[in-house]
């Protein structure tokens, strides 16, 4: 690019192209550095959730939505491929404990007409805040339905393993005999497969996104040459002798001096 002006539209577009490349640069080693300090051993980023306790018959966490954009196909949410790990402890050994995930559609009406409580939030310290919903005390067993797609049940600490599919999901806790009184210790932990590929992704396009942008700018910022390769080209300077002096003039010839 000899051109001046096209000198300019690279300089500009190196210039453009250089802050949107570096932020996707530091993206990605962020996105690195969280994945490979807060992660467990599995690739579960988890927490641990202040003991959940209800005097009513259940405890659950409605609406968790594994959802694309409307008109999105489900394959966007697999794409994902999140994985929910659940860890329950009764706080009574002597009790024996319940985990569920069902469609909020099946839990809503498993749990209609009952006493229950529902996390509506969690506070800085993952303490549950609760919308008590009200009902009778009684209920069915929740080993006794067939809607859940996970659950555990024991009286150990229980481990629920899920894969997240589309769709809108109830996470319910209780007493295995759908008693009421429900109390126990949760830790919810969360892996996405996509993690991984994404911070590559960030990290491999922000390489090359830098790379082009400098070169831009480098292309730019260069002085264009004469069509001889020596910077300036021709100038109409006279030319110059061996390491550039001017050669002395020639004496005038012996025929045209005058003739005394």
């Amino acid at each position: 690019m000899s051109h001046p002006r096209s000198r300019i539209v690279a300089l500009v577009i190196g210039c453009l192209l250089l802050l949107p490349a570096l932020g996707l640069l530091a993206a990605g080693g962020a996105l690195g550095i969280i994945a490979s300090t807060q992660r467990d051993a599995d690739g579960y980023f988890e927490v641990t959730l202040d003991s959940v306790t209800t005097p009513s018959v259940a405890v659950t966490a409605r609406d968790l939505s594994f959802a694309a954009d409307p008109g999105s196909p489900d394959w966007v949410v697999d794409w994902f491929d999140a994985d929910v790990r659940l860890r329950v402890s009764g706080i009574d050994p002597d009790r024996a404990t319940f985990v569920g995930i069902g469609r909020a559609d099946d839990v809503d009406r498993y749990l209609a007409g009952s006493a229950h409580s529902r996390v509506v939030e969690l506070t800085d310290g993952f303490r549950p805040v609760y919308d008590e919903e009200p009902g009778a005390d009684d209920i069915a067993a929740p080993t006794t339905e067939d809607f859940w797609v996970a659950d555990a049940v024991g009286t150990d600490t229980l481990q629920l393993d899920w894969e997240a599919t589309a769709g809108r999901w109830s996470v319910v806790v209780m007493n295995a005999d759908g008693s009421p009184g429900v109390a126990a210790d949760v830790d919810v932990g969360l892996r996405a497969g996509f993690l991984v590929p994404l911070i590559i992704g960030l990290v491999a396009f922000g390489a090359v996104l830098t790379a082009l942008a400098v070169v831009l700018v480098v292309v730019g910022a260069s002085r264009s040459h004469g069509p001889d390769g020596v910077g300036g080209g021709e100038t109409g300077r006279p030319p110059t002798g061996s390491g550039g002096v001017l050669p002395p003039p020639s004496a005038p010839s012996p025929d045209l001096q005058e003739v005394s």
